[in-house]
């Protein structure tokens, strides 16, 4: 199971074991994954959004 990846939650769903989430993520490799991950294994970023505006 990859860590420590930057990936984008396109969907989340509850399941049997708890609250899931279908995420996107590169790997190390470069390859783009798609795949239902525990939301447990998940956390939001640390950083505030960027704008893409230069006025913020």
């Amino acid at each position: 199971m990859p860590t420590e990846l930057a990936g984008l939650v396109l969907e989340w769903r509850s399941g049997d074991k708890g609250w899931e989430g279908y995420v996107m993520y590169a790997d190390r490799e470069g390859r783009m994954v798609m795949e239902w991950l525990p939301a447990a294994n998940l956390r939001p970023i640390k950083s505030s959004p960027q704008t893409g505006s230069a006025y913020g």
